[in-house]
């Protein structure tokens, strides 16, 4: 014959199936989020080994659930990886407390993945610890997305510094040929203000010879009838415009007299502004023939390796 149960009993039971219900629900939502949650997740015992692996880390762990209980990662992992997560164990087991690792490990299907793992002790109800869980989210696209973005960031640091530097070279270029073209600006204002002063120079000769030489026989000539006298009055007159002639060409047409007649040829080309392809051209001769010849002229008219304009100074020869 069965007891009745007193009032306290029976609460207690009450009590009881309530707390068991409760477990029981908990227990099947954990199971659950365990399985269904898309993040790697594992329980070990404090001898490291599996209690349980979700789905997502049995598929990246190549492993079925049930062949995995009461194994540690040294059955499962590579060497290596099983050292890492052993160490990272041993730490929590030392420490009781959570802490995150960031890893990057070779998993058996042949990939390498990075993690930012999470593990953190275990406590029962009395407050000991008795297993090890760990959740860990892929990061392995983060960490590939960022190192490319460090290489892009480089190779565009590299790219600017590679512009900075061409900029300041042709800076410097243009600033040597803004040089140049000055010094040649000046010396062309030399030979400018010289030639005035020699074509000045000139007129006053050609001006006086005319007067003091030419003139006086013009007059003579003017008022005499005999033809005798105004043959030798011709003779005297053609006499002193040779030499005045002479006199005027011989100082500027003298170093031309040291060219050969193809360096003639090249100087006078020279002179109407021709470049050397044109003049090149012109003669039916190669561009670096003609550079030759210009060389060679520079070099009889003690130009050469001096900043001083090859046309300009023909031109001053025959103005």
């Amino acid at each position: 014959m069965t007891s009745k149960l007193t009032y306290e009993e029976l609460e207690q039971r009450i009590h009881f199936l309530e707390k068991e219900l409760h477990k029981r629900t908990n227990s099947r939502h954990f199971v659950d989020i365990f399985n269904k949650s898309n993040l790697p997740i594992f329980v070990k015992d404090l001898n490291f080994k599996y209690i349980a692996m979700n789905h997502q880390l049995q598929r990246l762990a190549n492993v079925v659930g049930k062949k995995i209980q009461g194994k540690d990662d040294f059955a499962i992992f590579s060497e290596p990886v099983a050292r890492l997560f052993r160490t990272q164990d041993e730490e929590i087991l030392r420490t009781q407390d959570t802490i995150e690792f960031e890893e990057t490990v070779s998993l058996p299907d042949g990939r390498k993945y990075t993690f930012m793992t999470s593990k953190f002790p275990l406590f029962d109800e009395e407050g000991k610890m008795y297993a090890i869980g760990g959740v860990c989210t892929d990061i392995t696209l983060r960490k590939q997305t960022e190192a490319a973005l460090k290489e892009a960031r480089e190779s565009l640091r590299k790219s600017h510094d590679e512009l900075e530097h061409r900029v300041t070279l042709r800076t410097t270029q243009l600033n040597q040929k803004t040089e140049e073209l000055m010094e040649i600006n000046i010396a062309l204002k030399v030979l400018l203000k010289k030639r005035d002063e020699d074509k000045k120079e000139l007129e006053e000769t050609v001006r006086f010879n005319i007067e003091k030489i030419i003139y006086p026989y013009l007059l003579k000539l003017r008022s005499t009838n005999s033809k005798q006298k105004q043959n030798i009055l011709l003779q005297s007159i053609e006499s002193n415009l040779e030499q005045i002639s002479s006199s005027l060409t011989r100082n500027q047409t003298a170093r031309l007299t040291e060219l050969t007649p193809m360096q003639i040829q090249v100087a006078n080309l020279i002179k109407q502004g021709l470049t050397s392809k044109e003049i090149a051209s012109l003669l039916n001769l190669s561009p670096s023939t003609i550079a030759c010849h210009r060389q060679e002229i520079r070099k009889r008219l003690s130009l050469y390796n001096k900043k001083i304009n090859l046309q300009a100074t023909l031109l001053s020869f025959s103005e």
